[in-house]
């Protein structure tokens, strides 16, 4: 069947739900998808159209050199592909396209004039014996925004791709244009992202002819892979050969044979699972509605599970003289970027003995209170745990280019991530790390796209190059430069994205990948691991949300919602903090399963209590089903932004070191809220927008006392208490002290 066939039955599906309609507005009657012949479609398709309406919702970043419905070989001029693709456009529609819809109608833009393969290396400015390549690369289309250049709604390339675990089944959001992680009927479970990947012809340019997302110091003499042609099955994508586009997928998970290796100093190790294991963990989907390409993370019950072999749970003997935080922590070297060197897991589980046969939870152990000290103790047999993470590599092999001059014999494998939940899919790691000041984190969030660094050269059948520092890098497709001079308007896609610019960067150690390094032609180099992360992954999630989103936009802020102890006092006042629903202080959704604080009062005396941070135990949460994206989903990168802000606004109120403040209530209030209007009455002040109020005290980790009754608790005592109405938009804040009658203005 030939692709105008295809693209006339979408064409047909859609029309009647408001995309004839839609097209025929913004074009001034110009465009009708509707005809009754697949000749007359193609003929309509490719017309130049002397109108087209920018200001129509969804189209205000529409490329401004776009005057086709389909332009050849160029998806971002093509305006029914931008129609179909762009998550903006949703106005007037009772129906969008399924993926597969949308990767027909991109096809037909690659496909509509089949190229040669001598003019796409004209195109790609290559000459003489200098060939093409067949390279793999993750890709989405996005609005203006979240492209290269922000002029223009594009299509962005990586060579690493992102998909997400879980516990449910992906769900593909027709409006969005993407994959969303909730589940409408289970607030506690989370569906597996995929990410989206194609082989396409592609030539290195250096980062002087390109415009990379977040270029880095030294990128203009760095070399990128970028995309000049997509590949596809049929007759229609190159003249003159019939192609067979032929995807595969790896992925490995080698946490548990690395912590028993390189950690605990076991010897032979075998590859096998539960130790080293290369399935379950994602595969190439089959949905004929999602289309080729989209590698699927298998759902599991359970987002971690307990490690056996043969049936018997798998344990190891806790050495002593651990480090901090009740659990096995291997040490780390330094890489010459600042980011830990993990050749192992960075934080391994710990706090669950096994004693003949019986599992023991050393977090509620009142016979050793003191978890920290019984771990660093060791000398027990501890019980590993498994998580469903991993990395690897999408290969593909075309035969009909095989032997072809102008295609160089070898293809380039994709890089694949299989990461931990991001709860923040509505907000960017790059967007927060682009709007907010470096000097407010305490680890700023650089985007793993900011990276630079080879892929995994340790993965079993390793096919990366150790001279690739750029594969995380988002590229744009190769063409000219977009003409618009100024920035569009466009806005946020609130879904699923799998491109490293929505990811975490890897200082210590990262949320979505680590680093390690090996000898490679005599000098050691460094690159992306995914079995640098803990095992399983909450462990190391517990550290990450503790020290005040150490992985913003991936990891929430629940510095708030624990005791202070983490052992790392300059990184703990909340930074991006979480709501009293989002902590479970109101309602019953924490979203990490942990309650927050609650006021008590002892001996006549009012605390905050808190549970403890020691104790408190993610890998026992993941198994009891009790963490949710429900509510840290809905949150938006201006949201974010905006609570940053209002705590910003406080800390430059009190004055003092803001790691001695801690947070007893975070909430967005209305414009009819009682307290917010006798506050504005005291102050003469009107707070714009969006208001938060925030309850704070002094109550840094100098402060912590031992519950009475319970150790697995601390108490803060309740000092120097001030609750702020504060509104981010216009920098303003209003202040009442317990012991003040009226509000002030501060």
């Amino acid at each position: 069947m030939a692709l105008i066939d295809d693209v006339k039955a979408v064409c047909d599906r859609l029309a009647p739900v408001g995309w004839r309609d839609l097209l025929l507005n913004v074009t001034g009657g110009r465009l009708d998808i509707v005809k009754p012949t697949n000749a007359a479609l193609k003929t309509e398709l490719t017309k130049t159209l002397t109108v087209i309406d920018r200001t129509v919702a969804g189209f205000t970043d529409f490329s401004l050199s776009g005057t086709k419905a389909i332009k050849a070989g160029f998806p971002a001029d093509s305006l029914l592909y931008h129609a179909l693709a762009s998550p903006n456009v949703t106005t007037g529609l009772s129906g969008f396209p399924t993926l597969k819809e949308i990767e027909t109608v991109e096809n037909y833009v690659f496909g509509i004039q089949p190229p040669t393969l001598g003019s796409l290396k004209t195109k790609a400015g290559l000459t003489g014996s200098q060939r093409l390549s067949v390279v793999l690369f993750a890709y989405e289309y996005r609005p203006a925004r979240d492209t290269c250049t922000k002029r223009q709604a594009d299509m962005v390339f990586s060579r690493t791709g992102v998909s997400r675990v879980g516990t449910r089944p992906a769900r593909y959001d027709a409006q969005t244009r993407g994959f969303q992680a909730q589940v409408a009927d289970d607030p506690f479970a989370f569906r597996v992202c995929p990410a989206r990947f194609a082989a396409f012809l592609a030539v290195q340019k250096k980062g002087s002819d390109i415009t990379v997302m977040r270029a880095r110091s030294g990128d203009t003499t760095r070399d990128f892979w970028v995309p000049i042609h997509k590949l596809f099955n049929g007759t229609e994508c190159l003249a003159g050969l019939d192609l067979k586009v032929e995807l595969s997928a790896f992925h490995y998970n080698d946490k548990i044979r690395r912590t028993r290796a390189g950690t605990l100093r076991m010897t032979r190790v075998p590859a096998t699972a539960p130790f080293q294991f290369s399935t379950g963990i994602a595969e190439l989907s089959t949905d004929v509605l999602l289309g080729e390409g989209i590698v699927m993370p298998v759902p599991h019950p359970r987002l971690v599970e307990p490690a056996t072999v043969n049936g018997r749970l798998l344990t190891y003997r806790v050495p002593s003289g651990q480090k901090a935080f009740a659990a096995l922590e291997p040490g780390a070297v330094s890489g010459v970027d600042g980011s830990e060197i993990r050749p192992a897991p960075a934080y391994v589980h710990a706090r669950t003995q096994v004693r003949n046969g019986v599992l023991i939870d050393l977090n509620n152990d009142p016979a050793r209170p003191d978890v920290n000290d019984t771990v660093s103790t060791g000398n027990y047999r501890a019980l590993h745990y498994v998580d469903f993470t991993g990395d690897g590599q999408i290969s593909a092999i075309v035969p009909a280019l095989i032997g072809k001059p102008e295609v160089a014999p070898s293809m380039v494998p994709c890089y694949s991530l299989v990461g931990a939940p991001d709860f923040f899919t509505s907000a960017g790691q790059r967007e927060l790390f682009e709007s907010v000041p470096d000097d407010f984190w305490g680890v700023p969030p650089v985007p793993l796209c900011d990276t630079r660094l080879p892929a995994n050269l340790q993965m079993p059948g390793n096919r990366f190059s150790a001279a690739e520092k750029t594969i995380s890098a988002v590229v744009p497709l190769v063409g000219p430069a977009p003409t618009g001079v100024t920035i569009p308007q466009s806005f946020d896609a609130d879904r699923h994205s799998c491109l490293p610019d929505d990811c975490a960067g890897v200082f210590a150690p990262g949320w979505d990948v680590s680093t390690d390094r090996m000898r490679v032609s005599g000098a050691q180099v460094q690159h992306l691991a995914a079995y640098g992360l803990g095992s399983p992954f909450p462990e190391d999630a517990k550290l990450c949300a503790a020290l005040s989103t150490f992985w913003p936009a991936v990891a929430p802020d629940a510095s708030r919602a624990m005791s202070p102890n983490t052992g790392n006092p300059g990184l703990r006042a909340t930074v991006a903090p979480l709501t009293d629903e989002e902590i479970g202080q109101v309602g019953a959704l924490p979203w990490d399963g942990v309650v927050g604080p609650k006021v008590s009062t002892f001996n006549g005396v009012e605390f905050l209590d808190c549970e403890k941070f020691l104790h408190v135990d993610y890998v026992k949460n993941a198994l009891e089903g009790r963490f949710t994206p429900r509510l840290t989903t809905q949150v938006s990168s201006e949201e974010y932004q905006l609570r940053m802000q209002a705590i910003a606004k406080c800390y430059s109120i009190v004055g003092d070191d803001r790691n001695l403040r801690f947070v007893v209530s975070f909430r967005k209030v209305s414009a009819g809220d009682p307290e917010l209007q006798r506050a504005q009455i005291d102050t003469s002040t009107v707070l714009a927008g969006e208001v938060y109020r925030i309850d704070m005290i002094l109550g840094g980790e100098e402060t912590e006392q031992p519950h009475p009754s319970d150790f697995r608790r601390s108490l803060l005592p309740i000092q120097d208490r001030q609750v702020f109405l504060v509104g981010p938009r216009t920098d303003t804040a209003l202040r009442k002290r317990p012991n003040q009658a009226v509000w002030s203005r501060v």
